[in-house]
């Protein structure tokens, strides 16, 4: 039995990386299944008792606690308990459609449960406190809502069903998340590009991993975070679906950095590293907004902090890594305008195609010394690094930001 809330620490992706996932892991391996349990004191000592939880955790929660549903074939068992030393967290996680989205619910005026945890409804209810904001709920995207599956089947290719679906979620992160943008000086006037970025990624999520595909955004004081996470076929397996075009090779930069062996970390770890440079990569090459460009806009733009995490290994990218996210996100620009050009003027001939083909060998070699900067400063001192390993595997894809408010 595995305690989800630890006494006077808060629950943040932190803690869900570094010790949750490892506990999980060990409890699985030791008995064979796993039981939930709210928090570590249950009803024992109530007034010594304190709980807290990051609210941008609660996504990575939902998904691990899917993850383990489908293994199992069945929902994970959940004790809650309410009392005083719980109550304020339980009554968040409420209020965010915590439960709601991860029971059984089929009430259609509420999010329909997706059937992932078990627990006793009757420890639910009569709080007092005040309500959260109404904006700050976990939200879960899937193809099984709205009739979406039926919807894509009179598309006749990919391009087309991912269009349909971008132009669906625009309109519904609009309704889930304009308001929260709009109260960040750095998102404000930017509403409408974090929009299109977030409808991208939920996208992605929902079409390419394969999955459900949670989302938060909290705001507070000091800033606005946001998280994404699915359980999903993960970078790796969506890279290989890519085909070759003027400007990708698939794993061209992960073929280049695969054979410089800077670290000396299991190679299977190190493996999950080069995915999500190869990741970020193609995306710098696309010819719409995605990943790269969230990451350009609330590191270097906004000066904050962007997390991406896949399997064993996760990047921390902030703005000590300027020098190089600025020349990237330079090229990115110039090689986004002639994108546009093409599509605007409607371009068929290959009158650009030296420049881009020029552009992209610049990304790459940005790229390749972004990653031996990255690289260096982990062996110089791993603890003050910007890249993470786990030993314990997350499936799946799992994005959070922080944006500072002013």
């Amino acid at each position: 039995m595995i305690s989800i809330l630890k006494n006077n620490e808060n629950f943040t992706p932190y803690v869900f990386y570094s010790t949750f996932l490892k506990e999980v892991a060990d409890d699985i391996k030791k008995e064979g299944y796993i039981v939930f349990k709210f928090v570590e004191n249950g009803d024992d000592k109530v007034f010594e008792s304190n709980y807290r939880i990051e609210p941008i955790t609660i996504p990575l929660l939902l998904s691990l606690s899917e993850q383990l549903s489908k293994y199992y074939k069945e929902q994970i068992e959940l004790l809650l308990y309410n009392n005083n030393a719980t109550k304020d967290v339980l009554n968040f996680l409420f209020k965010s459609d915590f439960f709601w989205v991860a029971g059984n619910n089929t009430i259609p005026t509420y999010p329909i449960g997706k059937n992932i945890l078990k627990f006793d409804m009757s420890f639910l209810g009569g709080f007092i406190k005040k309500d959260p904001r109404p904006e700050h709920r976990v939200r879960c995207y899937s193809l099984d809502d709205d009739n979406l599956i039926s919807k894509l089947e009179v598309f006749g290719n990919e391009d087309e069903r991912r269009d349909f679906l971008i132009s669906e979620y625009v309109y519904t992160v609009r309704q889930h998340f304009q308001e929260l943008l709009f109260e960040n000086s750095n998102t404000s006037n930017k509403t409408d590009y974090y929009v299109e970025l977030l409808s991208e990624l939920i996208t992605n999520g929902v079409l390419h991993s394969k999955s459900n595909t949670f989302a938060l955004m909290f705001v507070n004081n000091f800033s606005t975070k946001f998280s994404i996470s699915d359980n999903g076929i993960g970078f790796e397996e969506s890279l290989k679906s890519k085909s070759s075009n003027l400007l990708y090779t698939p794993f061209e930069l992960k073929s280049k950095i695969d054979e410089l062996s800077i670290l000396n970390v299991n190679p299977k770890i190190i493996n999950n590293l080069h995915v999500i440079f190869e990741t970020l990569y193609y995306s710098a090459l696309k010819d719409r907004r995605g990943l790269f460009d969230l990451m350009i806009s609330v590191v270097l733009e906004s000066k904050g902090y962007f997390r991406l995490h896949s399997d064993n290994a996760q990047i921390i990218i902030s703005n000590r890594m300027n020098k190089q996210l600025s020349e990237l996100s330079n090229l990115r620009g110039d090689l986004f305008k002639m994108h546009e050009d093409i599509l605007i003027n409607s371009i068929r001939d290959n009158r650009y195609d030296d420049q881009m083909i020029k552009l992209k060998n610049q990304i790459l070699d940005c790229f390749i010394s972004l990653y031996k900067i990255v690289c260096d400063k982990y062996n110089n001192d791993y603890r003050y690094s910007s890249i993470r390993f786990y030993n314990v595997k997350f499936k799946g894809v799992h994005i959070e930001v922080e944006i500072p408010n002013t």
